[in-house]
């Protein structure tokens, strides 16, 4: 008898193993099915692996740009992920009446537990209210009273000063500069002195404090395999991982600027009698409370100075590295450098035409935001590029690859050629 009852046991177990796997072969076939119609690297419908091969690498922006070239403006890159590099598509998916919504990628930004910031906040109607409060700070003028470009001129002196000092080469002595180094700490001291009123005080000590920058660069490639899987973020912001992440008692790295953070933002508050000429002013103007003004810093520490760094590097190297370019821009400053100030005004940039292009042709080539930036397909499902794209569905927006698209910009799209933006008419 009982053997009996373990054969029928044995029987039944198998069934129920057997319907299972059956049942996950047909949720991913359909999985796969939904999407099949549009073109793709062979893999990429059945699982996520191709994106993960493509950020582990570390040049997951040509791995995506070699797939767009080969398979077009529309591609496959995942089971529910398609890639987007028509500027037409990414203008429409972004317009302020668009029906798209924030993908499951922006969960990734979510910095302290159970908290959304600006960044990670899907729920349109509290993100719009979130954004409502900002807005006024991106928009300021400077007769205003807010001594933003006042900050940000400080810490150039203080970039320039610490060149000078340390740095300056001559016939005896070569004296190497680590310029990716140094525009983090000025990245940083800026956000410190814009947004607290204050600097770090990274160009003054001229260090990497805390291990931030140390520990930053290590940590890029978990963050770029939890860009692929979302959930990997939310599953480490649950006990007990979530111990494991930054927190503001640390002493070294983000969760050091995060106390740092803190702290500021405490004072202020505390000092109501006190009106200061800075970023989180103009925050608590708007109605921020304490904790959004918290969840702001942060994003301004993290965001804020890795794409002012990476935009600061990216043009400078392609200028240095570009002979006709460089004698250009040098040229245009002689030719104006008595009649501006030191430093030179944001007004008075604005009258150089060959910086402004530089500028301009730095950025597209390397644009300081690698992110594919997912937005979900509306319900109703939608027509791109001539393939009809199921409701729900994920399109990843390649800014890497449109601002090196021959399509859009001819067939020297890579190189770095600033005359294209002043040989362009107003229409381009």
């Amino acid at each position: 008898m009982g053997f009996l009852i373990d054969q029928s046991l044995t029987k039944i177990f198998s069934q129920a193993i057997a319907l299972l796997l059956l049942a996950q072969v047909i949720r991913l076939v359909r999985r796969w099915s939904r999407l099949r119609h549009i073109p793709g690297p062979t893999g990429a419908g059945w699982s996520s692996c191709w994106q993960c091969r493509g950020a582990l690498s570390g040049r997951y922006h040509e791995h995506l740009k070699n797939a767009a070239d080969q398979f077009g403006p529309l591609i496959r890159i995942g089971p529910n992920e398609l890639l987007s590099t028509d500027p037409v598509v990414l203008r429409s998916m972004s317009a302020v009446r668009s029906t798209y919504t924030k993908g499951d990628f922006y969960t990734s930004g979510r910095i302290v537990p159970g908290v959304d910031n600006v960044v990670s906040e899907r729920d349109e109607a509290k993100h719009k209210a979130m954004r409502a409060k900002m807005a006024p700070v991106y928009s300021y003028r400077q007769d205003e009273g807010f001594g933003f470009e006042a900050g940000i001129d400080r810490q150039l002196l203080n970039f320039i000063s610490l060149i000078d000092r340390k740095y300056l080469s001559t016939t005896g002595e070569s004296l190497p500069l680590d310029l990716a180094e140094k525009t983090q700490f000025f990245a940083l001291d800026v956000i410190g002195d814009v947004s607290f009123g204050e600097p770090f005080g990274y160009l003054t000590k001229d260090e990497d404090l805390f291990q931030y920058n140390e520990i930053n660069s290590s940590s890029l490639p978990v963050m770029n395999i939890v860009s692929v899987y979302p959930w990997l973020g939310r599953i480490a912001h649950w006990w007990p991982l979530s111990l494991l992440l930054p927190r503001e008692e640390d002493q070294v790295g983000f969760g050091r600027l995060m106390g740092f953070a803190r702290h500021f933002v405490r004072k202020r508050l505390a000092d109501s009698t006190t009106r200061r000429k800075d970023m989180m002013q103009m925050h608590t103007n708007n109605g921020m409370n304490e904790e959004e003004l918290i969840q702001q810093a942060f994003i301004s520490i993290i965001a804020g100075s890795n794409t002012t760094a990476h935009a600061l590097r990216m043009v400078i190297l392609s200028l240095i590295t570009s002979p006709i370019a460089y004698r250009s821009l040098i040229a245009e400053i002689r030719k104006v450098s008595p009649s501006v100030s030191n430093p030179i005004s944001w007004a008075q940039t604005q009258t150089l035409p060959y910086l402004q292009a530089v500028v301009r042709k730095g950025l597209r080539l390397w644009p300081p935001v690698a992110g594919l930036g997912f937005k979900q397909v509306p319900p109703e499902g939608d027509t791109l590029n001539g393939f009809f794209v199921p409701g729900g569905t994920e399109v990843g927006q390649g800014f890497y690859t449109v601002g090196r698209s021959r399509l859009v910009w001819g067939d020297d799209a890579d190189v770095f050629r600033p005359e294209r933006w002043l040989l362009a008419g107003e229409e381009r």
